[in-house]
């Protein structure tokens, strides 16, 4: 499998997802910083805590071992009224995107349509942090290529940082080619001159970053990724993407010709990155793809796809509208014992279909995993797809979060 489609199918979902959602109206000025953000439908009062969620001004929770770390998706709107905020030790905003220039122009609303989402949180003590992403090739060379346009980013990144409160910034930029020494060098020009600026001006602030698994000559550069950025996020889903020429699992932790968490472990441990930076990725999506026949790791006959693991609500999520647990129900679950993830199969008048995804035992086998190998924690994408079903499961395997006396996160 050509390791630089990894993650792939993440791209094109977020793409299919941009396309389809209904925008957040942001006017932004010439210094690419927002004027105002329209988005009423996202602003609601959060839920009455009856859990005794309130919290000292002085206190804040964590994790003694493996920190539990979520993506929550603008485009799943207020599906977080439902969801456990207490359980996390951080959110990520999921997503802003830079323009060419390096400004932020898609802000999807942040973070005036989601004063209530970081209120709600902070009730818990979790720090909610924007994520930006960028995943097109050109806009990529476009900035770090261009100082100019690369100290535009620094700026907006900057910003992104104080408009967070102080509480810092995730980046996920990715390349999926082998990337010249221009384009690699403007990145960590990028990378370190932000590391420095936050040392200086928000020195509470905790910086992360998402690295592509399997892109030994990608942009990032492991053994350059400054100490400042203290949790390193390493892709753990897309073994098999939405385009993949073959069905298979999205996160095994075995097998399959090596596109595996074991393999992906052994590639980072080649660098001088610590183990107690690494984070893993899991999904809470999975991917049903159209296939040649009923054999596991059949030939696909298209894209697949996208499902999440428990029924979304239409209103909320409407171009996720398929649940892996109720094909699963309708269709028959198997489990591969090779990678230990589920799937189904079923044939309609079109042909057969294999369909992906990771449930309880799977997941149960990975947070294993991350323990047993002494890594920093988990990242999940996204959280809500499991509609809250998972949360018994990351309480048992990583318990619950400690009030601590400080806000030095």
């Amino acid at each position: 499998m050509p390791h630089s489609l990894l993650h792939f199918g993440l791209v094109a979902v977020m793409s299919l997802l941009w396309n389809s959602c209904a925008p957040v109206k942001v006017s932004v000025d010439t210094e690419g910083s927002p004027a105002a953000a329209v988005a009423t439908h996202f602003v609601s009062d959060p839920p009455a805590d009856s859990a005794g969620g309130d919290r000292r001004a002085d206190e804040y929770r964590t994790r003694s071992g493996q920190k539990v770390y979520g993506y929550f998706a603008w485009w799943t709107r207020d599906l977080w009224q439902d969801l456990d905020l207490s359980i996390y030790d951080k959110i990520f905003f999921f997503d802003l995107t830079p323009a060419a220039d390096g400004f932020i122009r898609e802000r999807n609303g942040y973070p005036t349509a989601w004063q209530r989402l970081v209120a709600q949180a902070d009730r818990y003590a979790v720090p909610v942090v924007p994520s930006i992403a960028l995943l097109d090739a050109d806009t990529l060379q476009a900035i770090f290529l261009n100082p100019e346009h690369r100290n535009n980013l620094l700026r907006s990144s900057l910003s992104l940082i104080e408009d967070s409160g102080g509480a810092g910034l995730h980046l996920d930029y990715e390349w999926f080619a082998p990337a010249s020494e221009a384009l690699r060098e403007g990145f960590h020009a990028y990378l370190d001159a932000l590391a420095n600026e936050v040392s200086v001006r928000f020195p509470q602030a905790r910086l992360s970053l998402f690295v592509p698994a399997f892109q030994p000559a990608g942009m990032v550069d492991i053994g350059r990724i400054p100490s400042a950025y203290a949790d390193v996020i390493v892709q753990g889903y897309d073994m098999h993407w939405l385009t993949s020429p073959v069905a298979g699992p999205l996160s095994p932790l075995t097998g399959w010709n090596g596109s595996n968490w074991q393999s992906i472990l052994r590639a980072m441990d080649t660098g001088p990155l610590g183990r107690e930076r690494m984070f893993l990725t899991v999904p809470y999506y999975g991917y049903e793809w159209p296939t040649e026949s009923e054999a596991l790791g059949s030939a696909t006959r298209g894209v697949a796809r996208v499902t999440s693991y428990a029924p979304m609500d239409a209103s909320r999520v409407p171009d996720i509208q398929l649940s892996s647990t109720e094909r699963a129900r309708q269709f028959g679950r198997g489990r591969d014992p090779i990678s230990g993830s589920p799937y189904y199969v079923y044939a309609d008048s079109t042909g057969w279909h294999q369909g992906w995804y990771e449930d309880r035992e799977s997941l149960d086998a990975k947070y294993r995993f991350v323990k047993e190998e002494g890594l920093a924690g988990i990242a999940i994408f996204l959280i809500g797809y499991d509609a809250g079903q998972m949360d018994s499961l990351l309480l048992e395997r990583f318990g619950t979060r400690q009030v601590r006396a400080s806000r030095n996160r």
